[in-house]
């Protein structure tokens, strides 16, 4: 998968998704990475937060686990969705999350979840990313 394609099919669905949608979406696809692929997600918003030159910011970082969790990490994608969508672009492109391929799995499963529920299909675990990246 290109990463381009891959941010470019998210970039799509999250326009057309309401808030909580994209949330259940994000919180079932970052439950299936592990850990050490949350942590480098994390990682990037902690830096452009910490940043005061980037527009992004997210209060609710607490410094601990709490911050891998995946319905925060859901948040925080909402929140650098609606304060910085181009955040997440550099982020997710060459170089960054998406570089791996599980976290690239990942994001196309939040497009293809989100997608299904938008279409009235609201179950969870089967399809791409349930069979790409197993049940947890």
């Amino acid at each position: 998968m290109d990463p381009h394609d891959v941010y470019d099919r998210y970039q799509r669905t999250v326009q057309h998704a309401p808030p909580e949608v994209l949330q259940q979406a994000h919180e079932e696809a970052f439950s299936r990475l592990p850990m050490d692929q949350r942590q480098q997600i994390v990682e990037q918003f902690r830096q452009a937060h910490n940043d005061p030159n980037q527009p992004f910011q997210y209060p609710q970082f607490a410094g601990g686990p709490s911050d891998y969790d995946p319905r925060q990490m859901g948040g925080m994608m909402r929140q650098a969705q609606q304060q910085q969508p181009d955040l997440l672009q550099g982020m997710l492109g060459q170089g960054g999350a998406l570089s791996n391929p599980m976290a690239k799995m990942a994001m196309a499963g939040v497009a293809a979840i989100a997608a299904q529920r938008l279409m009235g299909g609201q179950q969870g675990g089967g399809g791409l990313l349930g069979g790409s990246l197993g049940q947890r």
